[in-house]
């Protein structure tokens, strides 16, 4: 027994412990993330962990940094197969594979809100994603980097309103208290409340569609160059 738990010892790494944060963040939730939890479920000490990931605060960082590296590991091999015409298509295939990455580990969105790209190894993982690009032919726009963190927060938030629990409980039907909003209103503030709700009742308005339109705007509106 104490040859197995020193060899486990032996060979724990960074990345064998933040693949198992990552995996009990998914299976417990963030709140259950500890490294006392981490070390029982990697069969070590909590003291072998620290060897590694000095504090929580560092283990969240590398979480975070985990999820990245999934999502741009998707985004390197989906250029490998097609490489995006420009860096528009670059971004929209970047978004698009985040979205895909954070519904597949719905408990770690929040912490992904709020830890953005700030880490050495974060910002390590997206320079080495823009030089494929830059190498497949895609020229890179102005404030790169920028855009990346831009695209990240947009992509972020939406996959928290589509995924993380509502603060408080469960939300209300769409459509309840709208009533009691109507009274007291003019009938100019109505008129606009009808054109403001009418894209509600449109087939296909939903969190998807907003989130390509946003998209969208977004990209259209960043320069091509400084």
């Amino acid at each position: 027994m104490a040859d197995g738990v020193t060899t486990r010892r032996r060979t724990l790494t960074r990345e064998a412990i933040l693949a198992e944060a990552l995996a009990l963040v998914d299976a417990e939730g963030l709140d259950a993330l500890s490294l006392r939890a981490l070390g029982g479920r990697l069969g070590v000490s909590q003291t072998a962990v620290y060897r590694h990931v000095p504090d929580k605060a560092a283990l969240l960082d590398g979480v975070a940094e985990r999820v990245w590296a999934e999502a741009l590991a998707a985004l390197d091999a989906h250029a490998a197969d097609d490489a995006p015409a420009d860096w528009r298509a670059a971004g929209r295939l970047y978004a698009a594979t985040l979205l895909a990455t954070l519904r597949a580990h719905p408990n770690a969105v929040v912490l992904m809100l709020t830890h953005p790209i700030s880490t050495p190894g974060q910002f390590a993982l997206v320079a080495r994603s823009l030089a494929r690009l830059a190498a497949a032919g895609v020229t890179l726009p102005a404030g790169a980097l920028d855009l990346v963190c831009a695209l990240t927060v947009y992509t972020t938030g939406f996959a928290a309103a589509e995924v993380a629990p509502p603060a408080g409980g469960e939300a209300d039907e769409p459509g309840a208290g709208l009533a009691e909003a109507l009274v007291g209103l003019t009938d100019a503030e109505r008129a606009q409340l009808e054109d403001l709700l009418a894209p509600m009742r449109a087939d296909g308005w939903d969190l998807a569609g907003q989130f390509g339109v946003g998209l969208e705007a977004l990209l259209a509106g960043w320069p091509d160059h400084a």
